[in-house]
């Protein structure tokens, strides 16, 4: 980037970079936003000179501006689902979980600012929520060929097309990542072996999710103690589970069919009354009516944020709450020149903001909110090496699209 200097003009700053217009206007120099001004004055005005009538610190100003820019670099100027070719131009994308997301954009923000000041590079960053992009991005990653045409750093959630047969022929089979779990990983994930043994996927963190059932509506019914308890016929359309316009959540569809087979994924469509977004659930919950489902399969950050918990459980069934992954993708090229921006994305301080937002890391160093969680349900490696996880997904959507609309879910 073209660093901001005090005898460039006004015009000069303002037409090349026309978002750093609210900062002058912060400043005193609101003149600037109307068009005659800016065009018969800032040519003639040097940025010194503009700075001294309204006694704003030369250094200070230069220094904000120069910041802004490499914000908004970062940041980059485009939306994945319009753009989804030009992710080659980020260093790092994410796709999180919408829990997640905010607590890392604030810790990412804060990490690129000091990077910048201590390399001078500027790291091309894009972070948006997964749920918008299982459809879109990730379809459009099922028919990329080229290694070039992704990050050098990809973060994403669930089980995605990184784990459908194209991406493991095209790439993983490659050998093209590298991966940097940490060996040994934090304790709470030893039972599950959660690392990948081809040292492909880097494995950060788990989306958890629990059963919350609101106890004054479960009409005399005990509260569930398994996954399969929900499948039961007096269960029907009483479950609300992460889904719209006709997409359910993978990261409870693949569990449900591993555990329960296709009859399985059949009885659960007919326990589902609608699909919602996790804070649609929450706010579900809190509106204390009595004309709502139930049961709800949620994230375990969604589930505390409930706010008069004295009338729901929240429950990890004994199979175990369900571990929707996040991972990452390192290519092994980059390596090196990214190793500072993966040290911090697998170090201790990223963990412990994780960790805090109910998301357990593998940080060995971390200390993960999971005392009231017990065992965790992992796919595993084998099941998801052993089948061809796209055309699975497909098969288990039909199956269960079909039957909820048979048993009256509402879309």
């Amino acid at each position: 980037m073209e660093k901001i200097n005090e005898t460039m003009s006004v015009y000069q700053i303002l037409s090349k970079y026309p978002f750093l217009l609210k900062i002058f206007k912060q400043h005193g120099m609101e003149k600037f936003e109307k068009k005659d001004v800016l065009e018969q004055l800032g040519p003639l005005l040097k940025l010194k000179t503009a700075l001294s009538v309204v006694s704003v610190n030369k250094d200070s100003f230069i220094e904000l501006l120069n910041q802004a820019i490499a914000d908004n670099e970062a940041r980059g100027d485009f939306t994945l689902a319009d753009s989804p070719e030009r992710q080659k131009e980020l260093t790092l994308l994410a796709l999180l979980p919408c829990g997640m997301k905010m607590p890392f954009n604030r810790a990412l923000n804060d990490f690129s600012t000091e990077y910048t000041k201590r390399t001078g590079n500027v790291l091309h960053s894009l972070v948006e929520g997964n749920v918008n992009h299982e459809i879109s991005y990730y379809a459009y990653m099922d028919a990329v060929t080229s290694i070039e045409e992704m990050p050098d750093i990809v973060i994403s959630s669930d089980i995605n097309s990184f784990y459908h047969k194209s991406f493991r022929d095209n790439f993983l089979n490659s050998d093209n990542f590298v991966s940097l779990s940490p060996s040994p990983m934090n304790s709470d994930f030893e039972a599950i072996d959660f690392a990948d043994p081809r040292g492909q996927f880097t494995m950060i963190s788990g989306n958890l999710l629990v059963l919350v059932t609101i106890n004054e509506l479960m009409e005399g019914h005990p509260k569930p103690e398994s996954w399969e308890d929900i499948l039961k016929e007096e269960f029907k359309n009483k479950v609300a589970m992460r889904g719209q316009n006709g997409f359910f959540c993978n990261g409870v569809l693949l569990p449900f069919y591993q555990m329960y087979g296709t009859e399985g994924i059949k009885k659960l469509a007919s326990s589902v009354y609608m699909g919602l977004h996790p804070s649609q659930m929450v706010k579900m919950v809190d509106s204390k009516k009595d004309d709502v489902p139930p049961m709800y399969i949620m994230p375990y950050f969604f589930a505390m944020k409930i706010q008069d918990k004295s009338r729901v459980s929240i429950t990890v069934p004994k199979e175990g709450a369900i571990l929707s992954p996040v991972q990452m993708l390192v290519k092994k090229e980059a390596t090196e020149r990214v190793k500072e921006i993966t040290d911090f994305l697998c170090g201790k301080k990223f963990g412990e903001i994780a960790a805090k937002a109910y998301f357990p890391t593998t940080n060995p160093e971390v200390k993960n909110k999971m005392d009231d969680l017990g065992s965790l349900y992992w796919l595993g490696w084998d099941f998801l090496l052993n089948n061809d996880i796209g055309a699975l997904k497909k098969e288990i959507a039909e199956v269960f699209n079909k039957q909820f609309m048979t048993t009256g879910g509402v879309v």
